[in-house]
């Protein structure tokens, strides 16, 4: 079953939810989804959670590592070296995909987070599937959801 672009609509509402849980007021401004030929862009730090069942391939949180030291000092950790940020990002992509797993049902399978460091253009994941980029603005910083599912 492919993604359609209401399928996307809850991979905003998920990451909406994850800022809002970090402050009361976020200033995140989610910009419109773009499709791309490949999944990217990737920063310095991603989480990539592979996906099975109802469809194949991959969700990604990236951002880089001045917003996560900032979202690691909301969350009270004292942390913010390079593992710290390491695990923070593999935590928000399986925080965002166990979410939309709740929306898509059981057969919606995720597993453990995969995390890459360095910043690519793409990431050499084919899907075969439509290849979203959801840019998510905040505290002026810039990370991405994207999601490649088919």
């Amino acid at each position: 079953m492919k993604m359609t672009d209401q399928d996307i609509r809850i991979f905003i509402t998920m990451a909406r939810r994850y800022f809002e849980a970090l402050e009361p007021k976020p200033t995140l401004v989610i910009e419109p989804p773009f499709l791309r030929d490949e999944l990217g862009p990737l920063l310095e730090y991603t989480g990539i959670i592979p996906v099975s069942g109802r469809c194949e391939g991959a969700v990604c949180f990236t951002a880089n590592g001045g917003m996560l030291e900032t979202i690691l000092a909301l969350l009270k950790d004292e942390r913010r070296d390079d593992a710290a940020k390491r695990d923070l990002v593999g935590e928000i992509a399986n925080t965002l995909s166990g979410n939309a797993r709740e929306e898509f049902g059981s057969d919606f399978r995720i597993s453990v987070p995969n995390v890459i460091v360095g910043p690519r253009v793409s990431a050499d994941l084919r899907t075969g599937g439509r290849n979203y980029a959801i840019p998510l603005n905040w505290r002026s910083e810039t990370a991405y959801l994207l999601v490649s599912l088919k």
